[in-house]
């Protein structure tokens, strides 16, 4: 990513995946820390998988992604880009809670983090509007007030777990495939004043468990999972953002050491736990549907 040569602000269109849920279940654990913030990192890393050109990220802060697009240099014709954004969005979705399916299904370990994959969330945030780039040190970043107005919709007046958030500006700036119902709402911030908003949320729409899941699959997926769990204190990686515990230095330590002590014992044992877990069968979710089709604009839903 280059500089902008004139030092101007640039169109931009702003995007922040947000996982949320674990904060209220952090313990003053080691174990609970390393085990969270390597599933946070799966998930991360699943989210930026599935990112397409035009997105670009950022930056990651924490347990969320910082993602723009750069209006004036996109590939295709906008109209085209706006599709594409808009479909990239909803896949954010259906990755997540596949992802979730998978990890919650694959873990054999019984502490705090590890037991409430399944309370986790994704929140999403788009905004459009104008951003500076600039460069500090080696890396590239945006500011502005739009930059600013992206970050304060992470505080919100929402009463949902899982959703996406337009700003009436981004609302133009993306389109969307499927038919789906966004609702009128609003969002108002000392120093910035009221922001007009649209709210789309995901769980309203029938999700599918897949029901092709071998031994084969489900064996490596949770003797994948177990190891990086396992080996979780080795790896470094930043606290997570939010995470209302702390544990210090001698904690971490006396933690990974305690995990290198007893890997010879202990990863025998595990791979017995994967296999008894693997050879469950996976509980099957069903569909609930009204059969209901809900037009681009939500126009056919009461609330817009």
């Amino acid at each position: 990513m280059e500089n902008n040569p004139d030092n101007t602000p640039e169109r931009v269109l702003l995007i922040i995946a947000d996982i949320s849920g674990y904060t209220r279940y952090m313990t003053a654990n080691a174990r609970t820390l390393a085990h969270s913030q390597t599933i946070i990192t799966e998930l991360v890393t699943a989210i930026i998988r599935q990112i397409k050109l035009p997105l670009e990220v950022a930056k990651l802060e924490g347990d969320a992604v910082f993602l723009f697009c750069r209006k004036q240099t996109t590939p295709q014709p906008w109209p085209e880009t706006k599709k594409i954004i808009g479909d990239n969005l909803i896949t954010f979705f259906k990755m997540f809670s596949e992802k979730i399916r998978e990890l919650s299904g694959s873990t054999t370990c019984t502490c705090n983090a590890c037991t409430h994959i399944e309370k986790l969330r994704l929140k999403i945030f788009v905004h459009s509007g104008e951003a500076l780039f600039h460069r500090v040190l080696n890396f590239v970043e945006l500011a502005g007030v739009d930059v600013i107005v992206a970050h304060r919709l992470l505080k919100n007046s929402v009463e949902a777990d899982q959703y996406l958030l337009l700003t009436e500006a981004a609302r133009c700036d993306v389109e969307f495939s499927g038919q789906i119902h966004l609702t009128n709402s609003a969002e108002t911030y000392e120093d910035i004043g009221r922001i007009k908003t649209l709210v789309y949320l995901p769980d309203a729409q029938p999700e599918f468990a897949s029901t092709e899941n071998p031994f084969a699959s489900r064996f490596g997926k949770s003797w994948k999972l177990f190891c990086k769990l396992w080996f979780a204190p080795f790896i470094s990686r930043p606290r997570l953002a939010r995470s209302a515990a702390y544990v210090g230095a001698a904690g971490r330590i006396g933690f990974a050491l305690l995990t290198l002590l007893l890997t010879p014992i202990f990863l025998p044992v595990g791979t017995s736990f994967v296999v008894f877990h693997a050879l469950r069968e996976p509980a099957k979710l069903h569909r609930t549907d009204d059969g209901h089709e809900h037009k681009p604009d939500g126009s056919c839903c009461d609330g817009h």
